[in-house]
């Protein structure tokens, strides 16, 4: 199992994406921590699903930018 230090490691926690940047959210609850299956942006001061525009129900502890190419057209 990936501990939480391993993945924040691999984003950002510092700072936040320009406005209307697709980023890859890492999430923490109380279940744990893990990576948001859908492409989230920051608006408004808040973490949104890019998609849908639901405000994320979850601390964000870190994001990166999504990879273009991904085979996941959610990440697009």
């Amino acid at each position: 199992m990936v501990t939480r230090n391993a993945r924040l490691k691999d984003f950002i926690t510092d700072g936040y994406p320009s406005s209307g940047l697709a980023v890859q959210a890492l999430a923490e609850d109380h279940v744990g921590t893990y990576i948001l299956p859908f492409s989230c942006e920051r608006i408004n001061g808040e973490w949104r699903n890019r998609i849908t525009g639901e405000t994320v129900q979850a601390n964000v502890l870190g994001w990166r930018e999504v990879q273009t190419g991904s085979r996941d057209s959610a990440w697009e």
